[in-house]
């Protein structure tokens, strides 16, 4: 049999507030006249900067990967609210493309990848949240078990870990905040191998799901779930938005 080939993922994150106003204005011009509405009708301009960096971000990283320019992409959502791409089929190079967004305080990332489904998500770990009441009424036992036996300087940092993993998920199986979050575990004590495990009442395989955990810098983490056996390679490329518009590989942890 052929040697199965590892499924490749490219993040792409940004810093908003850092980026200049030619390229906010750049994204300006790619953004469809519903996606201007929607953005206008967001309360502070911090939103609306926010807003129009996500959608002038897809846009411009999908064509990479197609030759759909960036003003041409078309979105829809599921009945999740998962945004997908709805017109894949006019270029055989964009059929495959799957991706998916998170954003939370000066930051946004962006997961792009073929034939895989997946899911994203970054938490600002630094936001005031009673994080002791909110692990035992979210989190499995296991994982309030293994919280609690963290240093007590470390549990807020450590609940973002789990936080992150579960938003991951549940946006890669699409079914959302529909899944009661202590149904299903991750073991995060080897984090070259985090394992997920389901409750009973949660039908689901752990064969089925990849997943990773990133500290992208002091205020922030990550983890991306991919449709993918936990057995296979991942490799997972990182590239930054410049505040000059430009893409760039780039190492983590980043300099906040």
């Amino acid at each position: 049999m052929p040697k199965q080939q590892p499924s490749h993922i490219d993040i792409f994150l940004v810093q908003p507030h850092y980026l200049t106003a030619k390229v906010l204005n750049d994204f300006k011009q790619l953004i469809s006249p519903q996606e201007q509405e929607t953005i206008d009708r967001k309360r502070t301009d911090d939103a609306k900067r926010d807003a129009l960096v996500t959608r002038g971000l897809v846009r411009t990283v999908l064509s990479r990967y197609s030759d759909i320019s960036p003003n041409q992409w078309q979105f829809d959502k599921g009945w999740n609210g998962k945004p997908f791409i709805a017109n894949s089929d006019e270029s055989k190079s964009a059929e495959s493309l799957e991706f998916n967004l998170s954003h939370a305080h000066h930051l946004i990332a962006l997961a792009v990848t073929r034939g895989k489904v997946i899911g994203i998500d970054v938490e600002y770990t630094k936001r005031k949240s009673d994080t002791k009441k909110l692990a035992p009424r979210y989190f499995s036992a296991s994982e309030v078990e293994a919280l609690q036996a963290l240093p007590p300087q470390e549990q807020q940092a450590g609940f973002y870990d789990y936080w992150t993993l579960k938003e991951s998920y549940i946006k890669a199986c699409g079914d959302g905040l529909s899944v009661p979050l202590h149904l299903f575990s991750f073991d995060i004590q080897d984090r070259d191998n985090i394992s997920l495990t389901f409750d009973e009442k949660r039908k689901d395989n752990s064969e089925r799901w990849h997943n990773k955990l990133f500290t992208v810098n002091e205020q922030h983490k990550m983890a991306i779930t991919i449709k993918s056996p936990p057995s296979k390679q991942v490799n997972v490329a990182i590239h930054q938005l410049t505040s000059n518009g430009e893409f760039e590989p780039c190492e983590l942890p980043l300099e906040v």
